[in-house]
C-alpha cells in the first residue's frame, strides 16, 4: 500500500457520503486514499427486501459533472423509475451505488482504521492491517457506524432477546417468533411490516398517540399561490422542509438553539406513503405506549407498557426490536485519540462545523449524522451527500496551495474550473 503524507486526503468511510467526496476529490486530481468497504452497511445490515424512504429524485450519489444519477443507471439498466411516485428498492439503490463506486471512486482500500492521531501539521492514522501512515487531512464518513440508540430502559436486556433494527440484513429468521418492535419511525415500520409478511406475530410500540406518514407524491398542477405556500423539495412539500433540504449554508448561520430543535422536530419519525398499506389494519400497533420497564423472564423479554392513560400492559415476547434510531457521539468514535476528541468543539457530543465541515481541529472534517447539528436534518438522507460532497471538496482544493500543497495537484480542467 503507498504511504499517505501530509499532501494526502484521508477518506474514512465508503458509504454514499464518503464515495460521493472521493468522486470528486477524483475529479480534482487530489492525492487521497479512501478507507472501508464500499456500502457495507447497505449490503449487510438493511433488510432484504426493504425500499428506501427517499423517492429517486432524492436518491443519487453526487460526482462533479452530475451525470452518474440513479435515473440513468436505471434507464441504462431497463429498471422502473421516477423522480417520485416509484419506490426505489434496496437491490436497485446497491446495484447503483456499487457501479457508481466502481466508475468514479474505484481506490478504495477495504481495510479499517484503527485510529486517527495528530502528528505535526497533519494527522497519522493506523490501519486494522497494522500500517501506519500520515495525511494532511481527515473527512470522517462513517455515516450511522456506532450511532444506533438504544433507550436506556431497554439495554439491560441480554443480546439473544434485544437487538437493533441496525442488526437485522434478514428478517426471515424471526419468522414465527413473537417479536415486539419499539419504535414510530421508517426502520420500525418496515421492520414490522417485513416481519408480519414473513410469518412473525409482531406488535409494534409507538410514543407517539398516532403514526405519522409521508405525503403521497401530487401529479396534479399547483397555483403560483401553492407553489409559494408549499414549495416542493425532494424530501416533501411544505416551506420549512424546503428550507432545510435547499439552504444548508443558511441553516449553518441559524442561532444553535433554533438549529438543534429543528433537527429533531423537521423530517421527524415518519413511514413512507408507499409502506401504509402494509401495516394499518395488519400489525398489532400500541400508539401512545412507551415502554417503562424490561426484564428478562424464562428466557423471554417482559415488558411493562404504559399508556397515556396511566394503564399498564405486560408484554411477554420472545425479541425486542429497537427501531429508536441513531444519535451522533463524538466519544463513540473508536478511531478518533482521546487527544483528537479532546482538542473537538463540541455541543451535545456533537461537532461545532465550519461551513465546509472542518471541525476545531485543522483540517478534520465530519458529514452525514455528524453534521446534521450545523447544516440541517436533511444531512441525514441521501439527499445530503451532493451538498457535503461540493463543499469539503471545494474548501480542500481551494486551500491546497495556500497551505503548501504541490501545484500539480489541481483540476484536470484547469484552474479556473468553476465545477467547486
Amino acid at each position: 500500500m503507498t504511504p499517505l503524507s501530509r499532501h494526502t486526503v484521508a477518506v474514512i468511510g465508503a458509504g454514499p457520503y464518503g464515495v460521493s467526496v472521493a468522486a470528486h476529490l477524483q475529479s480534482a486530481g487530489m492525492d487521497f486514499r479512501i478507507f472501508g468497504r464500499p456500502m457495507y452497511r447497505w449490503q449487510s445490515q438493511m433488510p432484504k427486501g426493504m425500499f428506501l424512504k427517499s423517492e429517486g429524485c432524492a436518491s443519487s450519489l453526487s460526482d462533479p459533472s452530475a451525470r452518474y444519477t440513479l435515473a440513468r443507471y436505471c434507464a441504462e439498466k431497463g429498471l422502473p423509475y421516477g423522480d417520485r411516485g416509484t419506490p426505489v428498492s434496496l437491490e436497485v439503490f446497491n446495484g447503483y451505488a456499487l457501479s457508481f463506486q466502481r466508475a468514479l471512486a474505484p481506490n478504495v482500500e477495504e481495510v479499517m482504521v484503527d485510529q486517527v492521531d495528530l502528528s505535526g501539521d497533519g494527522f497519522e492514522l493506523r490501519l486494522a492491517d497494522g500500517a501506519t501512515l500520515r495525511a494532511g487531512k481527515v473527512i470522517v464518513a462513517t455515516g450511522l457506524e456506532h450511532a444506533a440508540h438504544i433507550p436506556p430502559v431497554l439495554a439491560g436486556l441480554p443480546p439473544e432477546l434485544l437487538s437493533h433494527s441496525a442488526d437485522h440484513h434478514d428478517l426471515r429468521r424471526l419468522k414465527g417468533r413473537d417479536v415486539t418492535v419499539i419504535g414510530g419511525g421508517q426502520s420500525a415500520l418496515e421492520a414490522a411490516a417485513l416481519l408480519s409478511e414473513e410469518g412473525a406475530n409482531v406488535r409494534l410500540v409507538v410514543r407517539n398517540p398516532s403514526l405519522a406518514w409521508n405525503q403521497t407524491p401530487r401529479f396534479v398542477r399547483r397555483s403560483l399561490y401553492q407553489r409559494l405556500r408549499r414549495p416542493v423539495s425532494n424530501l416533501g412539500e411544505g416551506l420549512e422542509l424546503w428550507f432545510c433540504c435547499t439552504r444548508p449554508t443558511l441553516f449553518h448561520h441559524l442561532p444553535q438553539r433554533i438549529r438543534f430543535e429543528r433537527v429533531k422536530t423537521v423530517l421527524g419519525p415518519a413511514g413512507a406513503w408507499w409502506l401504509k398499506d402494509r401495516v394499518v389494519g395488519r400489525v398489532q400497533t400500541f400508539l401512545g405506549h412507551f415502554v417503562q420497564r424490561a426484564e428478562a423472564k424464562s428466557g423471554r423479554a417482559l415488558l411493562q407498557v404504559a399508556g397515556q392513560d396511566g394503564q399498564v400492559v405486560d408484554i411477554t415476547t420472545d425479541h425486542v426490536i429497537a427501531a429508536t434510531g441513531y444519535r451522533f457521539d463524538l466519544q463513540r468514535l473508536p478511531f478518533l485519540s482521546q487527544d483528537v476528541k479532546s482538542r473537538l468543539h463540541a455541543k451535545q457530543q456533537q461537532p461545532v462545523l465550519s461551513s465546509h465541515f472542518e471541525s476545531s481541529v485543522p483540517g478534520l472534517y465530519f458529514t452525514g449524522l455528524a453534521s446534521a447539528s450545523c447544516f440541517g436534518p436533511a444531512m441525514r438522507f441521501l439527499h445530503g451527500a451532493d451538498y457535503t460532497a461540493r463543499r469539503v471538496s471545494h474548501h480542500i482544493v481551494a486551500g491546497r496551495h495556500q497551505n503548501g500543497w504541490p501545484p500539480a495537484y489541481q483540476c484536470a480542467r484547469g484552474p479556473r474550473c468553476k465545477e467547486f
